[in-house]
């Protein structure tokens, strides 16, 4: 009994700590299940009506188009460009948002592209074109399907083909990726060339549409005016309320739609070399300049000190730059200049030989894959006489220069160039074996070797730390968004104002600066970046304001909407001053006004920009819709208020070609339907989160 007596004198205590325990255990599961649903909001860089892009599939698809692109670039001897990152991420980032609004589109309306028709479209009968390119022999001109399927063959089967060497396999791997890839491209386009065959078909020019547009195109008035201007009633006389403004707001807004926007204000420093970096390469300059015109090794000299090897070629004295001709129709061989400075770069020139001879080579050439024993035959039997393209197939004739030594090889283009009229034997970079026979040369010319020691001025390893401290400094002194730009001028910055937006690849004025945009869009309203190396500059940034998604603010626009406001309210005055007028000739309105009676001619609907005018389209519509002799009610345009009276019509001579309008109808509905997918996303509810990752 005692114990129950306890039990009831805490009851209250226990519903509490129950209660608190099942909070508790909600709280915690909410969390868990809250934790879970804000992962899956940190993992997507977009959802497009309601369907989410993934950051995983995003990056890999990323991933595999930069390494396509750094193949590309790299199959031509060149590194992909600083900046193709990130216009890489965002064309990945629409294309994937433009296949989601497609196949739900296609989808809605019953189009599909099936594996049987892609599979045609691939290696069937009806080969897509950029196949047929990709696989077209060049010596013939004709597709090579047997290129094709060779190519499939080891690209989705490399073991069995022999292949497993890692880099080998790492290549094709990317090879067979970009072959998936222009497989879906494929597949895409033929849909989308189905569905806008379905729009072009539905929006086809009738018979009537065709005839109205040739009366608007060849139909003018000749118009008798007159015109009260605005600037006859004082701003001052017409009262602007803020109801007034938000109507206006409100009928107009919609044309100021934006997304999300940031402002910020950066510095961006040049990384120059400083007067020291300048003094520092002269005196290196003056130091090298004995040695280099006495030396009997210019080669070594050149390749230890100078920003460029040497080159040891002879080069047409006209095709040499102006200065270096300049030295050499003045030297002899062996003779050195002195320094010279040219764009932050110092340079010295010394004659190694002069020469008259071709300045090209035009030869054929016949290519044999490195240890293919084939080319002796070969070379035996058209030395013996045989035709060159009955043993092989030739090669387009091409021009050699000295200077293509670098591309083609050294020992190559000295074969070339010592070579007689017969064939010969060679090989260039990499071990190609080739037979040749010059074709022509061109007309003997003079040709110099020059030796160029070269070094030009960069700003050192302590004038790169300096600017890049003393930026850090500024940073650090006057980090709020009124002192990082009031105290600029003085600290010898100048800040530079930009609006971005989540989808640019770089901030307005400045290349290859994604990070900074990155970077604004994840941070708050007065943060200051860290110091980001762009191009040849320093760069920091302070956010000074966040614009939300939704339409231009008001203030921003109120300086046009009280032009706007204050020209309406004086054209609905005007217009109830002349309701009075009687009668109602355009004579009696000019006088009304004030005004004279001018005349304007060939006004049309097609052509709102009207002589004497300006820019005026409601009245050339207006006009267009009056009959000869008919005086218009007062007008507001632009300018003022305007009464009309068409005072002759006038029709094109040209005559009326149906088949032609039908045909300019469809090319202007046509640019109309290739818009479609921008319809789609104005019209679809995307969400655009890739700038919080990129």
């Amino acid at each position: 009994m005692a114990t129950l007596e306890k039990i009831r004198s805490k009851a209250a205590l226990l519903v509490v700590v129950i209660g608190l325990a099942l909070l508790a255990f909600i709280i915690g599961d909410f969390l868990n299940s809250g934790q879970s649903f804000f992962m899956m909001n940190q993992n997507k860089v977009a959802t497009v009506n309601g369907e989410v892009i993934g950051v995983e599939e995003y990056q890999e698809r990323v991933n595999a188009r930069t390494e396509q692109m750094q193949s590309m670039y790299q199959q031509s001897g060149m590194t992909m460009p600083e900046g193709m990152s990130a216009s890489i991420q965002m064309d990945v980032y629409n294309q994937m948002v433009n296949e989601i609004l497609l196949e739900n589109e296609l989808e809605a309306v019953g189009i599909a592209v099936s594996n049987a028709e892609l599979q045609d479209m691939l290696t069937g009968n009806n080969i897509h074109a950029e196949i047929v390119r990709a696989f077209t022999d060049p010596q013939t001109g004709a597709f090579d399907r047997q290129a094709l399927d060779n190519y499939l063959n080891i690209v989705f089967h490399p073991e069995e083909n022999g292949y497993t060497d890692a880099n080998q396999l790492q290549q094709i791997a990317a090879q067979r990726q970009a072959w998936l890839d222009m497989e879906a491209q494929i597949r895409q386009s033929r849909a989308y060339e189905k569905f806008t065959a379905l729009l072009t078909a539905a929006l086809a020019p009738n018979k009537i549409d065709a005839e109205m547009a040739f009366a608007a195109q060849t139909r003018s008035v000749d118009v008798a005016y007159a015109m009260q201007p605005y600037t006859t009633i004082a701003d001052s006389t017409i009262e602007v309320s803020k109801s007034d403004l938000n109507a206006e707001y409100n009928k107009i807004k919609a044309r100021y739609e934006m997304p999300e926007t940031r402002t910020i204000r950066y510095i961006a420093v040049d990384v120059a070399p400083s007067a020291e970096d300048f003094a520092k390469v002269q005196d290196q300059m003056n130091m090298l300049q004995d040695v280099f015109a006495t030396t009997d090794d210019v080669a070594t000299i050149v390749d230890n000190n100078s920003d460029v090897p040497y080159e040891d070629v002879y080069v047409a004295v006209n095709a040499m730059s102006a200065d270096m001709k300049a030295f050499v129709e003045a030297a002899k061989v062996g003779d050195a200049s002195t320094p010279g400075f040219d764009n932050d770069t110092y340079t010295m020139y010394r004659l190694m030989g002069t020469k008259t001879a071709p300045d090209s080579i035009t030869i054929k050439v016949a290519s044999f894959p490195m240890g293919d024993t084939t080319i002796d035959s070969v070379y035996n039997a058209v030395v013996a006489g045989a035709e060159f393209g009955q043993e092989v197939n030739v090669m387009d004739e091409f021009v050699v220069t000295e200077s293509m030594y670098a591309n083609l090889g050294r020992n190559f283009v000295a074969d070339v160039f010592a070579a007689g009229n017969g064939y010969f034997k060679t090989a260039s970079l990499g071990g190609t074996q080739h037979i040749a026979k010059v074709v022509k040369r061109s007309a003997p010319v003079a040709k110099a070797k020059v030796a160029t020691l070269t070094i030009g001025v960069v700003p050192s390893v302590e004038t790169e730390t300096a600017l890049y401290n003393n930026l850090s400094s500024y940073v650090a002194k006057y980090n709020t968004v009124e002192q990082f730009a009031d105290s600029a001028f003085v600290a010898g910055y100048t800040t530079i104002p930009a609006d971005c937006q989540a989808t640019q690849t770089s901030v307005p004025g400045m290349q290859n600066s994604r990070q900074i945009i990155h970077w604004a869009f994840n941070a708050k309203k007065g943060e200051v970046s860290e110091i980001y190396e762009i191009g040849d500059r320093y760069v920091v940034a302070m956010l000074e304001k966040v614009t939300k998604e939704g339409y231009r603010p008001m203030d921003e626009l109120e300086n046009m909407l009280n032009t706007t406001v204050r020209r309406n309210k004086k054209g609905e005055a005007i217009a109830k001053e002349l309701a009075a007028v009687s009668p109602a000739t355009i004579e009696a309105y000019a006088a009304a006004m004030n005004a004279k009676v001018d005349t304007v001619k060939f006004v049309s609907v097609v052509s709102p920009s009207i002589a004497g005018m300006g820019y005026e389209p409601v009245i050339a519509g207006a006009a267009t819709g009056l009959a000869v002799g008919e005086v218009s009610a007062p007008v507001a345009g632009n300018r003022g208020v305007y009464v009309l009276q068409v005072v002759n019509e006038n029709t094109a001579s040209r005559p009326y070609d149906e088949n032609a309008e039908m045909i300019r109808l469809e090319q202007q509905y046509m640019s109309a339907v290739n818009q479609f997918v921008e319809v789609l996303k104005d019209k679809a509810d995307i969400e655009n989160t890739l700038v919080r990752f990129f």
